[in-house]
């Protein structure tokens, strides 16, 4: 059942995307924070472990080597409080759960023939899903990049299919006799 709305089927679609990228790009960049908190830790566990296997190793016993074995663990203990209380984790989930939603919304729209109830429903569970993921401040940031990553997809898209037509055109085989219809081997049928 056709229905009218403000946007068309194509807005709607980009619509999604854009809110989509922008959910892929926060994640991304959670991923990357992140991973950059496991590698200080592991780093750090690495070193302070490495200097206890070689006080034993040397024998030393120096309080200063006490010291720096306290040290390195309590940072290491600070990065993994830190990273805790930012609660990647979780954040990372929600962020996929979301994400595979828009992409499910998505599918949906690119498979209906036309704007639908149906349609329109769900790109407002998609509204929805975003408002609940992201704060008003990092949907302004992400948004911005990914609408800016969709017009670069689409300028890009479009210099594509230009080269693509300005080769056919430039290497185009010319038409036989037979497809322009000037051919003596053509049976034409006379009808009574």
């Amino acid at each position: 059942m056709s229905i009218k709305v403000n946007k068309t089927k194509q807005e709607l679609e980009q619509s999604i995307r854009v809110r989509r990228d922008a959910l892929q790009t926060l994640h991304s960049r959670l991923k990357d924070d992140s991973d950059a908190y496991q590698k200080w830790i592991m780093g750090i566990s690495t070193l302070s472990g490495g200097i206890e296997v070689g006080k034993l190793s040397l024998g030393a016993d120096n309080p200063l080597m006490d010291l720096t074995s306290i040290f390195f663990a309590s940072v290491t203990t600070l990065l993994a409080s830190l990273m805790r209380f930012q609660d990647y984790n979780n954040r990372l989930e929600g962020l996929v759960k979301a994400s595979a939603e828009l992409t499910g919304v998505l599918k949906g729209i690119r498979d209906s023939p036309n704007v639908s109830v149906e349609m329109v429903e769900m790109y407002n569970k998609s509204l929805s899903i975003v408002e609940m993921t992201l704060y008003p401040e990092q949907r302004k940031k992400y948004f911005a990049i990914a609408e800016a990553g969709v017009v670069s997809i689409t300028k890009d898209e479009l210099m594509f299919n230009a080269k693509i037509d300005k080769t056919e055109k430039k290497h185009a085989l010319p038409k036989s006799d037979i497809e322009l219809g000037n051919s003596n081997e053509i049976v034409k049928y006379e009808e009574e």
